[in-house]
């Protein structure tokens, strides 16, 4: 446990270096001071009717932001920049001579990865909160600080977002590790945004096979697909976690039998 603690340390160490680090907290902040600017500007249209809770319409417009610009730029991003320090740096071949072993290594990597990720949600909440009262500071018609947001629904958001991004997640650490070019993931990535969105202007019902929608439909469920719930999940979040284990499972087998750095 000391030595995964350790490890994970060294990774956060390496991280610092890069824009990750960054592009966490940059990520995190992007959507709340957006859509704060958004009701600024257009406090006079936003302000809500007797007995609604005007954070309703804060949250939508924030997690349909975020389940629109977050996967397929900030996941993505955030695995090719980690994986690629070792890539840039030429760092693999070193890392392969320590006493570690390669499953080790592996699992470090995508456990640090995943930590990341936590971190993201971890540091959007307060933002978050923090960007609502403040826009009801400034504008006090708006009501924001009169009502409080439903912090419950907002931790299953959270949650729910999490696991709805964890199939590209191991879909671009498999290829981050097998391409040592950025250029190429990304590139895929903006590919698979672009199918989603083609596939949700057409009212597909095969979006719930294609992981890039994954976390726009667990913002904005398309109401052309019959849902289906299994425990708390719904099924795209299933097929979410699914996707994680297949390519979990093969970029570990790659990584172990082939990957030289």
């Amino acid at each position: 446990m000391q030595n995964t603690i350790k490890a994970i340390s060294t990774e956060f160490i390496k991280s610092k270096k890069t824009f990750a680090g960054w592009l966490v907290i940059l990520a995190a902040g992007f959507m709340p001071f957006f859509v704060s600017f958004v009701f600024l500007s257009k406090w006079k249209h936003l302000i809500p009717q007797q007995e609604q809770n005007p954070w309703n319409d804060f949250t939508e417009m924030s997690w349909k932001g975020m389940g629109f610009l977050y996967t397929p730029f900030f996941v993505v991003l955030l695995t090719c920049l980690f994986l690629n320090i070792e890539h840039k740096n030429n760092t693999w071949k070193h890392i392969f001579t320590l006493p570690v072993s390669k499953s080790t290594i592996y699992f470090n990597k995508l456990f640090t990865l995943l930590i990341f990720i936590a971190l993201f949600y971890a540091l959007y909440i307060p933002i978050w909160i923090g960007c609502g009262f403040a826009v009801g500071l400034l504008k006090p018609e708006l009501q924001l600080t009169t009502h409080a947001p439903d912090y419950m629904s907002l931790l299953s958001l959270c949650f729910h977002s999490f696991i709805a991004s964890l199939g590209i997640v191991a879909i671009h650490f498999w290829l981050s590790i097998r391409f040592k070019n950025m250029i190429i993931p990304i590139g895929i990535a903006v590919l698979g945004g672009i199918i989603w969105v083609a596939l949700y202007q057409g009212r597909a019902e095969q979006i719930t096979y294609f992981p890039y929608a994954y976390n726009y439909s667990t913002v904005s469920p398309p109401n052309w697909v019959t849902p289906k719930m299994f425990g708390i999940f719904p099924q795209h979040e299933l097929f979410s976690i699914l996707y994680f284990i297949i390519f979990s499972v093969l970029s570990y087998r790659y990584f172990i039998r082939r990957f030289k750095g």
